[in-house]
Order: C-alpha cells, then structure tokens, then sequence
C-alpha cells in the first residue's frame, strides 16, 4: 500500500485553483466568493507549517478537520516531524489526494536539526494595488493589504481599500493573533472570523448554498480566527484555551454586543460541541468510523433548527452522502455520489430543485496533460433553467491551452464561448483570454471566473451581445518582489439597445520580506 501511495504522489500536484476546489468541495470556481479565495491566497503567500504550528493555529486555518489535526499531532508526538507529503499520505484522515491539495497552502520545515528553523522569525508581506476602470466616466479604486507574522506564534493583519463605488476605505480589517502553548490556544484581538458546529448557531462569511457536491454537505468549522480578509466576520475579542482533549472558545463582538461560547471534546472517532451566544443554543457531533462518517448539529433560536448527515466510502474514491437541514424556516434535503472523475448532487427545498452532474477525467500522454470535463445542471425556482458546460484544458511544457463553451437556456437560449492561451512558469506567467456571448435575458446570464492578482475575486456575470479580451501577467523577479497586471475589454457592438463597455486596468505589487 505505502508503494502505491508513493507512485501516486510523484505525479504533478493540483494546481491552486484545483486544489480550493477539492478542499472547499466545490464542483467550480463561480461557487465561491471573495472572501474563501483572499483565505486561500493568503496561505499560499504565507503557508501553514504543519510541524511547528499548535493546535490551535491547525485548526483555524481552515484547512483541517478536528479528527486530521489530532491525527497530525499524535504522529507528531509519537514520531517526530513529517519529512515527506508521502509520509503525510500516511497519517490517518489524510491520504494521497487531501495531501496532494495541501501542498501550495502548507510547509513541513522541521523542528530540529538539521533543517531547524527558528520559530521567532519576524517575516513582513506587502500588497499595494490600484485599478482603473472606464465605462460612461473614468474612476479609480486602491488597496493595501499588509502581514506581519513572527513564526507561528503571533500574526498581524491589516487590509484596507477602496471600490470603484466606495472611494473612502476606512480604517479596514485589522486584527493581532498570538498563539500560545500548552493551555492557551491563541487569543484575537480586533477583526475575526468564527465559525462553529455546522452553522446553525454562529457561522461568519462564505458557505456553499445551494450544495454542488458531495464534499460540500458537511461545513468544516475553524472556530475563532483571524482574518486578513476585506469582509470580515466580527470585531471584538476571542481566545480559546486547551486542556487534553477538551477545548474552550469564548469570545465578544463589539460591534452587536455578542458574547460567544464553544466548549468541544475531540476523540480519535467522536468529536462533539456546545455553542452558546445571546441569541442561540446549539450542540454538534461528527463520528468518524471505518468508511463511514455521521455529522450534526441541533439549535434553539426561539424554534428547533437541526443539521443530519452521513457519509459512506464504500471503496476508495468512490463517497456517498447524503444530509438533511432546517434552517430559518426553510427544510432542505441533499444526497449525491462521487468518484475520481464523476459526481452527481441532487438537492430540494421548498424554494427550489437541483440537479447537478459533472466528468472530469484527467489523461496524460508523455508531457501532455489533458483535461476534458462535462457538467450539466438543471434547477427550478420559479421557472427551469439549464445548464450545460464543456471544458478542454491541454497542459505541456509549462504551456497552458483552455477553451469552454456554456449552453444556458430559460427563456431563450444563451451562450458564451472562450479560449485561453498562456505560459505558466515560477518566475512570469502570462494568459490572453477572448470570450464571445450571446445572453438576451437577465435570467440566462452565466457567470465564468477570471484569472487575477490576489486579492481579487473576478467573476463576472455575462448579460448582452459582446465581446470581451483580457490579458492576464505575473512578474516574479525574486522571492521579495511580484507583479501582477490585468488590462480587460468588454464591449457590446451588436446590442439593439446601446450599451456602455467596460475597459479596466489593475496593477498589483507584492513585497515579502
């Protein structure tokens, strides 16, 4: 078995957008939002050590369940420091796939000689950003976004900017973390993120609604964290304490006025909660037994809300699920399957119905990487709408070719078509992207996610009868310095009724020191 795991990672890993999809559990890029991708930016900037971090700074960044960072301190104790993403693959609740995701978010630096690193080192990073955009006038918007982190003890984010809208940013999000040892956790002073249970009770920031895909029924709860984001949470203060297995997580919101309170006890299989705030009771558990997984949460805000789900495995890359929700008067109701290249979802409420499916194989031929992939979605609110996507991404030498066509039809038929050509090297990156849509109703708008510099979440909804180019760069003259640039047109010169294009500069700076 350890052979097969290794043959499994020496082939290429995820690439980032790849690897958000897989931890986040969702089926493509236009189910997420600004917020999860400035996180995961973020990390791949400044990424989580998985040797030196403490439990609480495992947990808060997102990227483990409470059961993977049990798991990764046991091995920890018992073996000294993962050497090897291999190794990683190895420890309990991991596997090749979840390790191979990991890579462009974490470091396995190790703890002692010969390869030991300082734990205090004092490590600064800088963005500075502006964008141009002209539509009926010219306006102007800028940012910054700055991080100082001393090891994985302590951290300081600030972020701030402004919108083409909004010109005034603000003081923004900022937020100072110290993260202790033994029985403090950490302790956040400023901007924060808290999500806790499956949501009922306390859930701050972006979760997958409707569910696109299997791995998306359960929510992945980080408790209190910091956040760098320029959405965040809560504002106030919160820690949480450790004692064995038993963790407490209080914290306070200036901005409402809300106390907040977790107490949860993690186990090898069985982790469980209470939540407590000033306007909700809740208590979750998930189980975790050999192939299959059990999860949920019941709440009490002034009426009984509740979350039921399960998961079975019946072989490996083969998952069942299925779950159950009530939620703010709404009851919803979820199962699907999922293999290596296919998945299935079908969901209902009272508000609509979805049906989702989706191939996504990946083959390879010598240096050529190809990779195909079909989705198709239908949904009912008021009227049908359906979806068909098909996607072609050709790989070899560091060249990247991709074209996609869309197929939406409500009320009438819409369409959009691009094809993108680029290089993808360590120190520059370059994309050219032409796209061509017919879309005559709002209804049948379609959304398509846009290659940007970080910090920037670009999905724009097409609407209208058009055009649109873009040209996407990195410069990475050394490990301190990057550029970005992005310069787009949109334009509609077959629309009956005039409408305005849109031409947009954006100019980005990273400085890591």
């Amino acid at each position: 078995m350890k052979t097969l795991l290794l043959l499994f990672l020496c082939f290429a890993g995820p690439g980032f957008e790849e690897a958000v999809l897989y931890l986040c559990g969702a089926s493509c890029m236009e189910d997420l939002d600004q917020t999860t991708l400035e996180a995961y930016r973020a990390l791949e900037l400044h990424p989580v050590e998985l040797n030196l971090s403490p439990r609480s700074r495992l947990l808060s960044c997102g990227l483990l369940s409470p059961f993977q960072v049990a798991a990764l301190i046991d091995e920890r104790e018992r073996s000294g420091d993962i050497l090897s993403y291999t190794e990683l693959a190895l420890v309990d609740g991991f596997g090749p796939e979840y390790a191979e995701a990991l890579k462009p978010f974490t470091r396995l630096s190790s703890s002692g000689p010969p390869g030991k690193r300082n734990a205090h080192k004092l490590h600064h990073d800088l963005m500075l950003r502006a964008s141009a955009k002209s539509v009926d006038k010219l306006q102007y918007a800028a940012g910054f976004r700055y991080k100082a982190s001393l090891g994985e003890r302590a951290e300081l984010n600030w972020a701030a900017r402004s919108t083409y809208d909004d010109v005034s940013p603000g003081i923004g999000t900022l937020s100072a973390t110290y993260y202790g040892r033994k029985y403090l956790g950490k302790v956040i002073l400023g901007h924060f993120n808290a999500r806790l249970g499956q949501g009922l009770a306390v859930w701050s920031g972006f979760s997958l609604q409707p569910w696109s895909s299997v791995a998306s029924f359960r929510r992945s709860p980080t408790g209190f964290s910091a956040t760098g984001s320029y959405n965040p949470g809560y504002c106030g203060i919160a820690a949480d304490f450790d004692y064995k297995r038993w963790s407490l997580a209080a914290a306070y919101s200036f901005a409402d006025g809300t106390p907040m309170g977790y107490l949860s006890y993690t186990g090898k299989r069985f982790t469980a909660g209470l939540n407590a705030t000033s306007k909700a009771m809740s208590a979750d558990f998930r189980i975790g037994l050999p192939n299959v997984g059990l999860y949920g949460e019941l709440c009490w805000k002034g009426r009984p809300e509740g979350v039921l789900g399960a998961f079975w495995i019946p072989s490996y890359g083969i998952k069942l699920g299925a779950m159950g929700r009530l939620s703010d008067g709404l009851a919803e109701v979820a199962a699907g399957a999922s293999s290596r290249t296919l998945e299935g979802v079908v969901y209902y409420s009272s508000k609509q119905f979805r049906l989702m499916g989706k191939w996504s194989p990946s083959l390879s031929a010598g240096a050529l990487v190809i990779s195909p992939s079909i989705r198709a979605a239908a949904c009912k609110k008021k009227d049908w709408r359906l979806e068909g996507r098909g996607e072609l991404k050709l790989e070899a030498w560091k060249w990247v070719l991709k074209s996609r066509v869309d197929l939406v039809h409500t009320k009438d038929l819409a369409w959009l078509f691009y094809a993108e050509a680029g290089r993808e090297a360590e120190k520059f990156k370059l994309f050219a992207r032409w796209t061509l849509f017919r879309v005559d109703s709002w209804e049948g708008r379609i959304y398509v996610y846009e290659r940007d510099a970080p910090g920037n979440f670009n999905v724009p909804a097409y609407y209208g009868k058009g055009w649109a180019a873009s040209v996407y760069g990195v410069w990475k003259p050394s490990r301190r310095h990057s550029f970005y640039l992005r310069v787009s047109d949109v334009e509609y010169p077959w629309m009956t009724d005039t409408k305005s294009g849109k031409l947009e500069v954006k100019l980005q700076y990273q400085l890591s020191l």
